[in-house]
């Protein structure tokens, strides 16, 4: 295919948040970058009512954090009670104001998207045909081509590689003939989002009530904004349960009616687990799939979006290498092979807190409660224990780029990401995200050899010496010296620790592994 004649480097099919995210982190870059959106206007209702610190990280990344400040709040510690109001598990979630991003934050969705919006309105290459709908795709060797319909009628749009972030009903996935695994769960439930005409009358929650009478969630969706959610009940009809009577008979379960509220949605919906088994086509392999697209997940665990996010986050920085002839197409084979396993833990969690919550069994529900309480013990502290509350997408990674030993395992202490910590640096921000970062306790000078430090260069990457004013909690250094267990390490642009060097040669050894990984042709690089 001709360069000049391709719309975009990358095409990217839907434009909800994970279409926004990649899209931008895309064209931030410079890159070429066309979004195809079949609906005229956005959607003006929330969905997503909340993303995790490592979320927040990436959005950081991507230049919309002071626009989310109005928009989003704490959110409060994750709390299960059973029907008759008694704590079964109760997780602290650690809010350390020293740094940007708590452990996770209530959001009103249309007010994320607006940002993600204006922030792509800023950049050049990026371009959204909105009333543009995906009805054709091919595939040749050095090209996608997406055939668009809207009302004007159909046009061919050509690009090297394409995402597809067009949701749970995806055309691209079908249209690759992507088979999807699913998990034996499925309930149907009902969100419900309000505006509490009194937000004291009705303060930010994080509770799912685990009661069989009627399993119900209630949860913060950003300032001056309620979500609360139900489970039909055996027996009910989907239709009677899909009503705005019903909504409002169920909201009465937390002393919402119309006189104290005014209900802007409510949606009943199928709660499902499932996986794509491919996240990349087959042959050329240039398309890939990110988001609904290629998962679906309960909300119990307020992971869809943020698994989403973190998908198109890792597909991001290897798409622009392999775009800059940094690295061969090859590196993108790990997408699927660090993605998917996460996606399907994830899953997993997600099912388990849906299937322990959405219990309607009397006497099943019983047990569940002697045993959760019997855990919690006679002190009914909150759970501190860092390690208690999963945290997805900062698990280390069994496959994929990292340094790996002779045996296939990781060759430094661990691959999950690195902490988020504040710097003294006139840039402000963090010292990792968007780019390789490597950070070292020792003067880098001693441990990269100059024809190394070109070679990382070239890659984009930051070399940072925390000294006592650029690392200024001692967040980064206790992290190298009490869980690396090495003076230097190397972070991939998403967060990930690649891997880790105590002396020169280990340096040395480390970024020649990260050359051959990235599939580099070395007479091509400084």
């Amino acid at each position: 295919m001709n360069e000049d004649a391709a719309d975009a480097d990358v095409l990217v099919v839907g434009y909800g948040p994970v279409g926004q995210v990649l899209s931008i982190m895309l064209a931030q870059r410079g890159w070429r970058v066309t979004v195809v959106e079949k609906y005229v206007e956005p959607y003006n209702l929330p969905r997503a009512v909340s993303f995790d610190r490592h979320v927040g990280r990436i959005l950081g990344t991507i230049g919309v954090a002071d626009a989310l400040a109005p928009v989003s709040e704490l959110t409060k510690d994750y709390v299960v009670v059973n029907g008759e109001g008694r704590t079964l598990m109760h997780f602290e979630l650690n809010h350390d104001d020293r740094y940007r991003w708590p452990e996770a934050t209530s959001f009103y969705q249309p007010g994320l998207e607006s940002a993600l919006v204006g922030r792509g309105e800023q950049l050049p290459g990026l371009r959204v045909l909105r009333g543009f709908e995906a009805v054709g795709l091919t595939e040749e060797d050095d090209s996608v081509r997406l055939t668009v319909r809207s009302k004007d009628g159909e046009r061919v749009l050509a690009a090297r590689w394409l995402v597809g972030c067009d949701g749970a009903n995806s055309f691209v996935r079908k249209r690759l003939g992507v088979s999807v695994s699913a998990s034996d769960y499925a309930a149907d439930w009902m969100a419900c989002d309000v505006m509490p005409h009194d937000t004291a009358q009705f303060p930010s929650q994080n509770v799912q009530v685990a009661d069989p009478a009627q399993p119900r969630v209630d949860l913060s969706a950003g300032p001056s904004h309620s979500r609360w959610e139900f489970m039909r009940l055996p027996g009910q009809s989907f239709e009677d349960f899909d009503t705005v009577e019903n909504a409002w008979r169920l909201l009465t379960h937390f002393g919402v009616n119309p006189d104290n509220a005014t209900l802007q949605r409510y949606v009943a919906y199928t709660c499902l687990g499932r996986n794509a088994d491919r996240w990349r086509s087959r042959g050329p392999g240039r398309v890939f799939i990110a988001g609904d697209a290629a998962h679906v997940m309960p909300p119990h665990a307020g992971q869809g979006m943020c698994t989403g996010i973190r998908d198109v986050t890792n597909l991001a920085w290897k798409l622009h290498l392999v775009l800059a002839g940094s690295a061969g197409e090859e590196l993108l084979d790990s997408y699927e092979a660090e993605r998917r396993p996460d996606a399907q833990r994830t899953i997993d969690m997600s099912v388990n807190l849906a299937e322990l919550i959405g219990t309607v069994d009397p006497a099943v529900a019983g047990y569940r409660d002697s045993a959760l309480l019997a855990v919690r013990g006679a002190d009914d502290a909150p759970s501190r224990d860092p390690e208690a509350f999963a945290r997805p997408g900062e698990e280390a990674l069994k496959a994929g780029l990292f340094q790996q030993s002779a045996d296939g395992l990781f060759a430094g202490p661990d691959s999950r990401i690195v902490p988020q910590a504040r710097t003294g640096r006139a840039d402000a921000g963090e010292l990792c995200g968007g780019t390789f970062v490597l950070l070292s306790l020792d003067d880098p000078e001693t441990l990269v050899e100059p024809v190394l430090a070109g070679r990382l260069g070239a890659l984009g990457c930051s070399i940072v010496h925390l000294t006592p004013d650029v690392d200024i909690d001692g967040t980064y250094t206790a992290w190298l010296k009490e869980a690396v267990l090495a003076p230097a390490a190397l972070v991939r642009p998403d967060f990930h620790v690649y891997g880790a060097a105590g002396t020169r040669a280990e340096m040395t050894e480390m970024l020649n592994a990260l050359v051959n990984d990235l599939a580099q042709d070395v007479s091509t690089l400084p």
